[in-house]
């Protein structure tokens, strides 16, 4: 299956960010990455690894602008209310829907969301994460360079 990488970069990516956004990054982004993937490094394919780093330096490159964004369409809520994962996701979805030329975008909404019920998300969490970023994409649906 040519693009399951990309899940697959999406959950380590998230893994990343999650722990970015713990040390309120404190500690390079890199590093994270390095540390995660140390055990398993060998049993993970080179795309996976690649678009992995790009995703995690492109949310770090723009993250200013990525939480503008989310916040635009966080109805009753501030992004820094959100629970890490939550946080984590947006982040992640919006980067990729706005600033990323990829094939599936509609791959995006569900790896996400399948991503969120692995770390057990309830269904209001992932309604909430998938209508946010329905509306930044539906809104905001361009390519940012």
């Amino acid at each position: 299956m040519q693009g399951r990488f990309r899940k697959k970069a999406r959950e380590i990516a998230l893994k990343v960010l999650y722990a970015y956004d713990i040390n309120k990054a404190d500690k390079d982004i890199n590093k994270i990455f390095e540390e995660i993937i140390e055990d398993i490094r060998d049993k993970i394919k080179e795309n996976t690894l690649k678009y992995t780093y790009l995703l995690i330096n492109g949310i770090e490159e723009h993250i200013d602008e990525i939480d503008k964004i989310i916040k635009r369409y966080l109805k009753g809520w501030k992004l820094e209310r959100l629970g890490f994962i939550e946080r984590a996701l947006l982040r992640l979805g919006t980067y990729e829907l706005i600033f990323l030329d990829i094939p599936d975008k509609g791959r995006v909404f569900t790896d996400i969301l399948d991503i969120g019920k692995c770390y057990s998300l309830d269904e209001d969490a992932l309604k909430f994460i998938n209508g946010v970023l329905s509306s930044i994409y539906k809104k905001e649906g361009k390519i940012k360079t």
